[in-house]
């Protein structure tokens, strides 16, 4: 028994001192990160005269340059934006949009550089003076 006790300690520590050297080297990893997209999701979406509509829509900014990006109504005629609102998608770390710029007909929200990174959910509110169907673009 003595006999297996003694061998089995000297194998380990063989195999101890054999470690140490390799777990002392140093080790290089490289990375490369690959930029994602720019992209919107959003049904499209009739409103009816005079009525208004909160729209969701999910902008998902993945493309790490923090350039920022423009949401625009694909046709503005008869519709005007009265709110947006903007958070973070569940799950999502972003940072949340900060318009820029002033509001044109079909420009809904313009965020600024270094803004609007990440997923983010918005809801537009949009009014419309004749019935309309609602759809969006980004860039």
């Amino acid at each position: 028994m003595r006999r297996v006790l003694r061998t089995t300690l000297a194998l380990l520590a063989v195999v101890l001192v054999a470690a140490v050297p390799a777990g002392a080297k140093r080790i290089v990893v490289d990375a490369t990160l690959a930029p994602g997209k720019l992209k919107i999701a959003a049904a499209p979406t009739a409103v009816s005269a005079g009525a208004q509509r909160a729209i969701s829509v999910r902008v998902a900014d993945a493309r790490g340059t923090g350039r920022g990006w423009t949401l625009r109504l694909v046709r503005a005629s008869g519709l005007t934006v009265t709110s947006v609102t903007a958070r973070c998608a569940a799950g999502s770390t972003c940072t949340l949009p900060r318009a820029v710029g002033a509001m044109k007909s079909t420009t809904v929200l313009q965020a600024a550089r270094g803004t609007g990174m990440g997923v983010v959910d918005l809801v537009v509110t949009v009014r419309a003076t004749a019935r309309a169907a609602v759809s969006f673009t980004i860039s």
